[in-house]
């Protein structure tokens, strides 16, 4: 089974693909976040806003001679800071859409993630988190904070 869409609530899963592909064909301008690990980079792009939606252009490029075999992408919210053995709240967020799901890449991958509107207190964070199937334990988090999705630009036509 599958949702209907229906016009006036939100974007269709065609639309959101065809303004994923409009975004994937531009050229990074900026780069917001960065984080280098395991002869990794992760790059938050660019954040884009549309309707109820945001597009997170996220990148990486893999300076080592192996293939990253992607285990899973997964998205949290988290605290900021983790004092001890406190309490601390970790939400997983799923995205609405991705433009690609690659088992792996050798040197550069490239994706689009959108996701339904969101908000979260300034003490958390959303983490990214790219993680490789090989007991390696190469796992790339990249911290994009709420001031940067706040800042969001609006998605060109």
């Amino acid at each position: 089974m599958r949702p209907l869409d229906i016009s006036g609530i939100g974007f269709s899963q065609n639309q959101l693909k065809g303004l994923a592909l409009s975004l994937i064909a531009k050229s990074p301008d900026r780069r917001m976040e960065k984080v280098k690990a395991f002869g990794i980079e992760g790059r938050l792009n660019h954040v884009y806003t549309v309707g109820d939606y945001i597009f997170l252009d996220i990148a990486y490029h893999n300076k080592t001679n192996l293939k990253y075999d992607i285990a899973d992408f997964r998205f949290k919210v988290d605290d900021k800071k983790v004092t001890k053995a406190a309490n601390n709240q970790s939400v997983e967020i799923k995205p609405e859409f991705v433009l690609f799901n690659p088992p792996a890449f050798s040197k550069n991958y490239r994706n689009i993630f959108v996701f339904k509107k969101m908000s979260f207190p300034g003490n958390k964070i959303l983490h990214a988190e790219l993680s490789e199937k090989q007991l390696s334990g190469r796992i790339i988090t990249l911290s994009i904070s709420y001031q940067d999705i706040l800042d969001a630009d609006i998605l060109p036509n």
